[in-house]
């Protein structure tokens, strides 16, 4: 059994609840992913310890059910535990992702198991055939950019933190790095296309509940349309929960930009939601009282 903690720097020992369990749900989809490509099946217990002051401690316990053969054997070392693996695996990623700054990798030399990459500053780190392939899966960096984007929209966390079962900081990463790591790697789709993912708040402007119809949204002050991807949120809509225009949706945004050679940048072209965060109902608007007259 071995531990990892995750932590939240902040001015209150409190934490939004959104942020904290969106955020969970992220770094748990990085843990599970890596799992995947070591090849090993954990169960993932979570314990979650507030500190007096000053930050918020999210305590995880890695509990190995099985360890196949194959997930030990790409390790050197003999005695180096599947969950430990995982663990360092973690915090590779993590570090990985803030050495690019969220952007992708600008070269890449492998010299047998050695991988060395460059990011667009043309600094060079030195890491492994397994944990870059690890890095690349789309999935982790989907997450890392999700997890990034719900940070940065918490005013109140001014820092966050891998520490290891001795406090021992794996990864420290301050809030104003927060940013760059939230607008995550792109999706290449073609020559002159790509796809970026965002946390991204909508104002609903027009429903349509018919399936495979589009919505329509203000984002960013823009009046947009965009198909609701979330099985999730249609059964709530089948089960009656009330909608209305002026509520506002915190979703997972898909966005396929198309490079104009007119103008030298992307252009956004479309748009899909992907997972319906939480639903924000307007709020009720008063009446207005006036003076009476005499």
């Amino acid at each position: 059994m071995d531990d990892l903690k995750i932590k939240f720097d902040g001015q209150t020992h409190q934490i939004e609840a959104n942020t904290l369990i969106n955020s969970l749900l992220h770094f748990t989809s990085i843990v599970q992913e890596i799992n995947i490509e070591l090849k090993t099946e954990k169960k993932i217990d979570i314990k979650i310890n507030a500190l007096p002051e000053g930050s918020f401690l999210v305590h995880f316990t890695l509990e190995a059910q099985t360890i196949i053969e194959q997930a030990i054997k790409i390790f050197s070392s003999p005695i180096s535990s599947a969950t430990a693996n995982i663990i360092a695996e973690v915090g590779f990623v993590y570090g990985i992702y803030r050495f690019l700054g969220g952007k992708p990798i600008k070269s890449k030399k492998i010299t047998g198991n050695q991988v060395t990459i460059e990011n667009e500053k043309g600094d060079t780190i030195i890491t492994n055939n397994i944990t870059i392939n690890i890095f690349e899966n789309k999935n982790i960096q989907k997450a890392l950019s999700n997890e990034f984007s719900t940070l940065d929209n918490d005013p109140n966390v001014s820092g966050f933190e891998i520490l290891d079962s001795n406090d021992k900081p794996i990864v420290q990463i301050p809030r104003a790095e927060f940013g760059d790591l939230a607008s995550g790697i792109d999706d290449v789709v073609s020559e002159n296309e790509k796809i970026i993912y965002k946390i991204a708040m909508l104002n609903i402007v027009r429903l349509s509940f018919d399936k495979g119809q589009k919505w329509e949204f203000y984002y960013d002050g823009n009046k947009i349309t965009a198909k609701i991807n979330d099985v999730d949120f249609l059964v709530k809509i089948d089960s009656g929960e009330s909608f209305s225009k002026g509520d506002s949706l915190e979703v997972e945004l898909e966005i396929l930009q198309e490079f104009d050679q007119t103008v030298n940048t992307y252009i956004n072209r479309s748009y899909k939601i992907n997972k319906i965060i939480r639903h924000i109902p307007r709020p009720p608007q008063g009446n207005l009282d006036f003076p009476k007259e005499k």
